[in-house]
């Protein structure tokens, strides 16, 4: 059964954290693919990774500014021959090519299924009713092929409480809400730089308050039951290319909280690369670690937490290395937990 909807780049890291999830995980998680123009060919060969019976794989490309039909054409229909089950996310100021794009692969019978994706970037919530009926006519679907993702963006400390009451009124103001084959409810509350965690060298915990709503709308009585749900995991539901060199720090889930290791960048501190050794071996001394057999994730970190600070030839991994660490635990996690 799917359960689990996370939002993830089309980056190498965050398709090195798919293809590491166990299968039991696969079969249970669909991931929402943003899909950034200079990725398409990791895009193009991540296939092999998510071809199993019964897979879905949603594709984003409302973060391409220079659209080509032909391209996303191409890349669509190369998944689908290789067994890749596509659903493109259409909204409601999606690039016309792209919707036109999108009817004609429906009338050629070559998708059978769509995700409609509400957010503020998308022209908001405001009569979603209406924008569904548009959409689903305009493109020659019915409501059983359609997903619908309510995003609700950023969701921190000043307007959790503004979200939630927001939440639960887009979604009960959805008309015949079991008719969709999905509504998937988003958000994501990690920080778009540690910056503000200061001083490094300490750990620090951050509520998920993508969570906490998630576990709020699960007691409205009309609300439960009704749902799906997806978060960013370790990464900042707004995107923006860093133009920084990111710190040595290790970013780790658990139900309630981000465990953050706050390092500084590699030419600042005298372990360099080293700060990963240190703090993979205390977080996997510490009550947080879910222990080396609970993904690929965990795995690695218990690597990593074996190498010796002393060792010349000694394995820290990298920036990259961490990401794919980080949201391979964090999928496994949260598809254990749903």
């Amino acid at each position: 059964m799917k359960k689990y909807y996370p939002i993830l780049l089309s980056k190498a890291g965050e398709f090195t954290a798919l293809s590491k999830l166990s299968q039991t995980t696969k079969d249970e998680v669909v991931p929402i693919i943003q899909v950034l123009p200079e990725q398409i060919t990791k895009l193009e060969a991540f296939y092999s990774h998510w071809n199993f019976k019964g897979n879905e794989l949603f594709l984003d490309f409302s973060l391409i500014e220079s659209f080509s039909s032909t391209t996303v054409s191409k890349l669509i229909k190369h998944l689908q021959s290789n067994g890749v089950n596509v659903v493109p996310v259409v909204q409601e100021n999606s690039n016309q090519r792209y919707l036109t794009l999108i009817e004609n692969l429906i009338n050629n019978l070559e998708i059978d299924k769509i995700c409609i994706r509400f957010s503020n970037d998308s022209g908001g919530f405001l009569n979603i009713n209406t924008t569904i009926e548009t959409l689903i006519n305009a493109l020659g679907t019915s409501p059983s092929q359609v997903s619908l993702l309510l995003d609700f963006g950023f969701v921190r400390t000043t307007n959790y409480t503004l979200i939630e009451a927001f939440a639960v009124n887009v979604i009960t103001s959805i008309t015949n809400r079991d008719d969709y084959n999905n509504v998937i409810i988003s958000s994501g509350s990690f920080l778009d730089n540690l910056g503000s965690l200061n001083p490094a060298g300490r750990v620090y915990r951050l509520p998920r308050y993508e969570w906490q709503l998630w576990s709020t709308l699960q007691t409205q009585t009309k609300i439960k039951g009704t749902i799906k749900y997806s978060d960013y995991g370790t990464k900042h539901p707004i995107y923006s290319e860093a133009g920084f060199q990111g710190s040595c720090s290790i970013k780790y889930t658990v139900i309630n909280e981000y465990v953050i290791y706050r390092g500084e960048i590699s030419s600042n501190h005298p372990d360099g690369n080293g700060q990963y050794i240190t703090f993979a071996s205390q977080l996997i001394a510490s009550a947080d670690y879910s222990g080396i057999t609970f993904s690929w994730g965990d795995e690695r970190i218990d690597f990593f937490a074996s190498q010796l600070l002393t060792d010349p030839n000694r394995k820290t991994g990298n920036a990259g290395s961490w990401v794919e660490i980080s949201q391979n635990h964090h999928i496994t996690l949260l598809a254990s937990i749903l």
